[in-house]
């Protein structure tokens, strides 16, 4: 694909998103929504069962206040405590979109159809953007603080039912100072909870400037200087437009069953999945595991393995760690946001096992995972001959990189058969010589045929499973036909906290 010239990217999108109504929208976006909005409620309960959310709501107050920015501010800092919530194609959009639009429900009168309506909206403005700044020096994953500046003002915007210039000024304000975390403080501290909640909270501050009349860059995104020049090696304008209300990208959620990467997930699923076989797994009779992954899960391993220090590991480096999760699923068959705690960051049987566990690229997964949707598959399409220029491409497709783009054929029309396949396949050798395999292709929750038939049941487990209650999780998934004293109600009961 070639480069496609658009005018105002900033302009276009905004047109669109101020005029979308929940008619418009497709059922089973409605229903990635709602599976999305269940999905993020569990996440923000399995935070608030853990010291680090309570340490966040004694900073900050609880989830639910008066002060509906403060609501979001927390609410987005609890949803990215663990690296537990849903992933699009091109990454973390329910930090800042759902956390705003749960946040300012009751503030609004919102009912159910008016806060999907939100949420989808700010899925697709955020994702559109986030898509189109990937092909740069680094992906940025939870870190992208474009991605949740974009995604809180998309949502608040909307759920205000905000003229487009509005828009126009909002994203100009709140996409004009952008923010980087530092790589080093975020794995051996506990900075990883504020990196949505801040940029939540300067989204919404940005909105209620343009509400009273101040005026941001016309066209933040693609002019000279502007967010894509910044952030981009290869500029992509006409992924932010390109499809709009034909190619949805919230149909692309991938639904987490453990809290940690996605890149680690199949991993962990092995893990599972041989636990059940035989049991838990003594230290001492293995010799070591072997993981064979993709590129983006060799190079998690990577950049983690340098902070990894036993007990002394903070939360965020053991929740990245793919072989402190492997060895937690070998030991115990499962891993939640208990296995973050500092009783569970102390036992040693796990970091003797984790210690014996090796990351091995993969060349066979990481064709695989190129030639799916998602994470990267869809936006190299989007991109076709310009993305050889990037200089992050050249591991995987060498001299022979044009034609190893055209491989991969043209972009999408719509995004209903969506896929995202990173897989692994995982090795133990006993120390007497006993060896067992175990792999998977796309673990359970990875976008694809499964999620899109099973994503309400997986959704619904992962909500019970930390601790929801039925009669909240029965109101949720008929959230589009709820009146807004239903709608407060339910999302009160669901996160099970109250001012």
């Amino acid at each position: 694909m070639t480069a496609v010239e658009v005018r105002n990217p900033t302009e276009t999108l905004a047109a669109w998103a101020s005029s979308l109504r929940f008619d418009d929208i497709p059922e089973a976006t409605v229903a990635f929504a709602r599976s999305q909005l269940i999905s993020t409620l569990a996440t923000i309960r399995a935070s608030l069962s853990h010291p680090l959310g309570e340490r966040l709501v004694r900073a900050f107050g609880p989830p639910t206040q008066a002060d509906p920015k403060q609501s979001a501010y927390v609410l987005a800092g609890l949803a990215n405590c663990f690296d537990f919530d849903d992933v699009s194609y091109v990454g973390h959009l329910s930090v800042s979109t759902v956390s705003v639009a749960v946040a300012h429900a009751a503030a609004l009168g919102l009912d159910g159809r008016d806060l999907l309506t939100a949420v989808i909206a700010g899925n697709e403005c955020a994702a559109r953007l986030t898509a189109a700044t990937i092909l740069g020096p680094f992906f940025r994953g939870q870190t992208a603080t474009h991605c949740h500046l974009t995604g809180a003002a998309a949502t608040i915007l909307r759920a205000r039912e905000a003229t487009a210039p509005q828009w126009n000024s909002a994203l100009g304000l709140a996409l004009g100072m952008q923010s980087t975390p530092l790589h080093a403080a975020l794995l051996d501290s506990d900075l990883k909870m504020l990196t949505a909640a801040a940029p939540v909270r300067m989204a919404l501050d940005a909105c209620a400037a343009a509400e009273a009349g101040l005026i941001g860059a016309p066209d933040i995104l693609g002019r000279t200087g502007g967010l894509l020049a910044q952030l981009s090696t290869i500029q992509l304008p006409d992924a932010v437009v390109t499809g709009l209300g034909r190619r949805w990208h919230t149909d692309t959620l991938t639904f987490k069953r453990f809290p940690g990467s996605a890149y680690s997930m199949a991993a962990w699923e092995c893990a599972q999945r041989l636990h059940s076989r035989i049991g838990t797994i003594a230290p001492e009779t293995v010799r070591r595991i072997v993981i064979h992954g993709s590129l983006l899960t060799w190079l998690l391993d990577l950049k983690v393995r340098e902070y990894l220090r036993g007990a002394d590991t903070s939360v965020t480096a053991a929740n990245f760690s793919t072989g402190y999760g492997v060895a937690t699923l070998l030991r115990t068959g499962d891993l939640g946001a208990h296995d973050f705690t500092a009783s569970a960051l102390a036992d040693a049987a796990r970091w003797n096992l984790a210690a014996k566990v090796e990351v091995e690229h993969d060349m066979e997964l990481s064709e695989d995972m190129v030639k799916a949707t998602s994470p990267l598959g869809e936006t190299l399409r989007v991109a076709g001959h310009r993305a050889a220029e990037w200089p992050d491409l050249a591991a995987w497709a060498g001299d022979d990189i044009l034609a190893r783009l055209d491989e991969l054929g043209p972009p999408a029309d719509t995004f209903d058969e969506a896929t995202m396949t990173i897989g692994a396949r995982m090795t133990i050798e006993f120390t007497d010589g006993r060896t067992i395999t175990e792999e998977c292709r796309r673990p359970i929750g990875m976008s694809g045929p499964a999620t899109r038939r099973n994503h309400q049941a997986i959704v619904r487990e992962k909500f019970l499973r930390t601790g929801g209650g039925t009669a909240a999780l029965a109101d949720l998934e008929r959230l589009d036909v709820l009146d807004s004293a239903s709608v407060r109600r339910a999302l009160s009961e669901a996160i099970g906290n109250s001012e």
